[in-house]
């Protein structure tokens, strides 16, 4: 059995490419509940601010926009393909955002942050406590962090319905999310995340729901948002981890997401939390 691989291999490897190669359709698909966790976060200019798990940058330009004049932005994330693209990104703004290659929960930061934020990017910690720690670390006293994760797996219908619509195609069944391993479910029990923020030193920390339907993709007809399903997340990975049939699964999904299909894209709900807490 191949070993797992760790974050950063994961990361700059095939997933990292089809991440990058997606990336406008992944930040029109998580605009709505990006933008509501960017409103709490309220950034003022002047901020400097750490944004973990960047990803192509989307969330540092907008921080970037925020809290100029004065301000910056640091982007973190491990994948050299998608940091290529928010550089690109940035260049073109002209917006203050610079971006290192790097674990957020152990980098080397050069500067005091008045804030972190993160997009889904915080799940993916080796070793959470300790990375929690060091980035509270890195803020000012009573700096704030604000970050999205994923309820459970069940809780997400844009996961769920593409797992469904392939069950029958899989050699064999699906663990459920390690709730103990990186992964996009891994802060998926509040309980969890009390206990982790607590161990790492944060403080009046608020947990909240969010709850909606999103354009699964980033729009789209029902061919090119099984394309991307095919190319990004869970059913993505168990496509590629039993070697089955992209063809068949194409097929199989679109039929399952023809129900929701509307003029806006297909939209299926999602779950998240948005977790605030002070240093």
């Amino acid at each position: 059995m191949p070993e797992t691989p760790t974050q950063k291999e994961y990361w700059s490897g095939k997933v990292g490419g089809e991440w990058a190669t997606h990336a406008d359709r992944i930040d029109i698909m998580m605009q709505s509940m990006t933008g509501h966790a960017l409103d709490l976060a309220a950034f003022e200019p002047g901020e400097h601010v750490l944004d973990i798990g960047c990803g192509a940058g989307a969330t540092s330009l907008e921080i970037a926009r925020r809290v100029v004049p004065g301000g910056s932005v640091t982007g973190v994330d491990l994948s050299p393909q998608l940091l290529d693209v928010a550089r690109a990104r940035a260049a073109e703004a002209a917006l203050p955002a610079s971006f290192i290659e790097a674990d957020a929960g152990a980098a080397h930061f050069d500067q005091t942050f008045d804030a972190a934020f993160s997009r889904f990017g915080v799940m993916f910690f080796e070793q959470p406590t300790k990375a929690f720690a060091h980035i509270r670390a890195a803020l000012r006293p009573d700096g704030r962090l604000v970050f999205l994760c994923w309820r459970p797996f069940a809780e997400n219908q844009w996961s769920t319905t593409a797992i469904e619509a392939i069950k029958p195609m899989l050699k064999e069944l699906l663990a459920p999310p390690n709730p103990d391993a990186p992964g996009p479910f891994a802060l998926a029990d509040r309980d969890k995340i009390v206990r982790v923020l607590g161990e790492a030193g944060w403080r009046d920390l608020e947990i909240t729901r969010w709850d909606g339907d999103i354009p699964v993709g980033g729009g789209g007809s029902l061919r090119e948002t099984a394309d991307f399903l095919i190319r990004i997340g869970p059913t993505a990975r168990a496509i590629a981890d039993q070697d089955l049939d992209s063809a068949e699964a194409r097929i199989r999904l679109m039929d399952a997401l023809a129900p929701f299909e509307t003029k806006s894209g297909v939209m299926l709900g999602v779950a998240c939390w948005v977790v605030r807490a002070r240093a």
